[in-house]
């Protein structure tokens, strides 16, 4: 993509509004304000956000503890989807994992969500196990997706 009208930067204390606004639209468990703030005092997590043009059109999370990196969360704005954030959010997140020397890097998605696994698998995640009844709004399971970064 040559001039994708988005920039990647860590997420700041004034972006929380906008991503208040994102958090219904693509989640049916949605974090609240404090957990946004919680997570920006993190020294574990890093948070960056899809900048469109001033708009916060995505963010996602990514915590490092020692080899291992979780993906937190990832979201975009349903009206920014197919236009390549996704993906270069994660591979930005991905490029932070790899900065603070992570070997794998782990996530959680839901089975029903195909657009997601779809992303995941084209990126080089493989499911590596279950968590039985992980969404308590509906009792889903999660699918464990794991990409090895050495």
């Amino acid at each position: 993509m040559l001039n994708p009208g988005f920039i990647l930067r860590k997420m700041t204390v004034q972006d929380i509004d906008e991503i208040m606004q994102i958090e219904p639209k693509c989640f049916t468990l949605p974090w609240s304000r404090e957990s946004y703030l919680g997570e920006l005092k993190n020294n574990f997590a890093t948070y960056l956000v899809c900048d469109y043009e001033g708009e916060i059109a995505g963010y996602g999370g990514i915590w490092v503890v020692f080899e291992d990196a979780h993906i937190t969360n990832v979201a975009i704005d349903p009206d920014f989807r197919l236009s390549g954030m996704g993906t270069a959010l994660m591979e930005q997140l991905e490029q932070v994992a790899r900065d603070k020397k992570a070997q794998r890097i782990l996530l959680e998605v839901r089975p029903s969500n195909e657009a997601a696994l779809a992303m995941y698998r084209k990126l080089g995640y493989f499911p590596t196990g279950l968590r039985h009844a992980y969404y308590s709004d509906n009792g889903e399971d999660a699918i464990i997706m794991t990409k090895l970064l050495f």
